[in-house]
């Protein structure tokens, strides 16, 4: 066999394939359009596509329809023979609480103390040296006394004579533990001797005089 006849061959072989495909296809599509389904799908199919271009075209006329130029609309336009107002836009200041201002209290009165007016008479600072002077014999009567203490010591003393009495002792601290032994020792110690005061004068009514005796 030449190759002219073998070409011929192969082209009315290729020519008998495409019929047999047309064939075959037209007798599935045949089947397929008799079938209740495919030609519910089709049809679904067939209104997604017109439903697809409608959609298109509503959406290109809607564009075009906002796309045309219309007649320019003047809007918040000023008189012409008005002067155009400005309006001041002012800002609000936050307002603080209002608070009652501090007033100081007025001074609150007080009663007058009942004091001397006059200084501490000279024979004063005498009379206090020669109870310091006692001391010793003072530190005699506080035997016995586990604690140290205070006592305050009150009486009248003669400007005249220099004798003291009405003897008061006024307990501080561990004084409270003094006997009455103890009490009377110190009565004598300072009550004898008499004391000098040169700085006193002969006349006048006896002074109460208070010391503290530490011991």
């Amino acid at each position: 066999m030449t190759r002219a006849e073998l070409r011929a061959s192969m082209k009315k072989r290729r020519a008998e394939l495409r019929e047999r495909v047309k064939a075959s296809k037209a007798q599935t599509e045949a089947a397929l359009a008799n079938n209740p389904a495919v030609q519910k799908a089709r049809r679904r199919r067939r209104l997604k596509r017109i439903a697809s271009l409608a959609l298109l075209l509503l959406l290109l006329l809607l564009i075009r329809c906002e796309g045309e130029p219309g007649e320019p609309v003047a809007v918040g336009a000023p008189d012409a023979g008005r002067p155009e107002e400005k309006v001041a836009v002012t800002k609000a200041v936050p307002t603080t609480p209002w608070k009652k201002p501090l007033i100081p209290p007025k001074p609150v009165p007080r009663p007058d103390f009942d004091t001397p007016s006059r200084l501490p008479a000279a024979w004063v600072d005498e009379f206090r040296l020669q109870v310091a002077a006692r001391s010793p014999r003072l530190s005699a009567c506080f035997i016995g006394t586990n604690r140290p203490g205070a006592l305050r010591w009150t009486t009248l003393v003669s400007l005249q004579t220099g004798a003291v009495g009405n003897h008061d002792f006024e307990p501080m601290g561990a004084a409270a533990d003094l006997t009455r032994a103890q009490l009377d020792c110190l009565a004598d110690v300072l009550a004898k001797p008499g004391y000098r005061l040169s700085g006193a004068t002969a006349e006048g009514l006896p002074e109460r005089v208070s010391l503290v005796l530490e011991f």
